[in-house]
């Protein structure tokens, strides 16, 4: 459910902890934590938190935006990369966050975790690509590689995939 400040501010009770410190809490329980299950549901949580707009400002600004990248770029594990491409999936409308994104090289993560066995990693991915496609309008952004990856992903047998393909892949080239 989208939220206003003034919304959550009423929700916070007087002694509570507000949005910011407590995301900035959940980063310090991820960052210090030597449990993967501890991991994993710490990265869930934060994916969750970037579904409300209202969180974006607070997002950048505790570092999660840089735990999703750090998780895509670096980690293996199904489990954290579905988290982590989930968060910037949704962090991804933001212009700040596509900007920061972007700079950061997403672009050059994307064909590893196309490759996944995982098909919700797989739609995340290709979510992204479609709403940076959206967003930058611009198919030079998308070397000619990644558009043939996401070409070959149109025969794969899940049909969301398909159809996440086909519509990155007409939209690109609907830009030219």
């Amino acid at each position: 459910m989208f939220s206003t400040r003034i919304q959550l501010q009423k929700r916070t009770p007087e002694n509570g902890i507000d949005r910011e410190n407590y995301l900035s809490l959940l980063v310090d329980e991820y960052l210090n934590s030597s449990s993967f299950d501890a991991k994993c549901q710490v990265l869930a949580n934060l994916a969750n938190f970037s579904y409300d707009p209202v969180n974006y400002g607070y997002i950048r600004d505790v570092g999660v935006l840089d735990i999703f990248l750090y998780v895509l770029k670096n980690e293996s594990n199904y489990k954290l990369l579905h988290f982590a491409c989930a968060g910037v999936c949704n962090l991804c409308l933001d212009p700040l966050n596509t900007d920061y994104i972007l700079n950061y090289g997403i672009l050059s993560l994307m064909p590893r975790v196309l490759r996944s066995e995982n098909d919700d990693i797989i739609t995340s991915s290709l979510t992204i690509l479609i709403q940076l496609n959206n967003i930058l309008n611009s198919f030079q952004k998308f070397n000619a590689e990644l558009i043939e990856q996401v070409r070959k992903l149109k025969s794969n047998g899940n049909k969301v995939i398909v159809n996440l393909a086909t519509i990155f892949v007409e939209d690109v080239s609907h830009t030219k």
